[in-house]
């Protein structure tokens, strides 16, 4: 959805709201975490907080440390309002062709 926000292919599906969903079923899951593989796990958020996998991952392994994986959604969070008050842009608002956070 968030790949395709603001071009041709659209989807006219509101992100935030499926963030919500998406942070529903994690909570579901938790129920049926032992029949899951952290291999097969999806994790929407990559598109709003803009952070790759594999930092995520780095991330959830210093919280774990620290005994504050409980805190990932505040970490989350908090990285996508320092981005916006940054005036870093969401990928899906960068020009096609542009390389830069200033073209939105």
């Amino acid at each position: 959805v968030a790949a395709f926000a603001e071009t041709e292919y659209d989807t006219g599906l509101n992100l935030d709201a499926l963030q919500d969903v998406a942070a529903y079923f994690r909570d579901v899951r938790k129920k049926y975490a032992r029949f899951e593989s952290d291999v097969t796990r999806v994790d929407t958020r990559v598109f709003v907080n803009q952070i790759p996998g594999g930092m995520i991952s780095n991330l959830a392994n210093q919280l774990k440390e620290q005994g504050a994986l409980d805190k990932m959604d505040d970490v989350l969070d908090e990285i996508t309002n320092v981005r916006k008050d940054f005036g870093i842009h969401h990928w899906s608002r960068h020009q096609p062709n542009c390389r830069h956070t200033s073209c939105a």
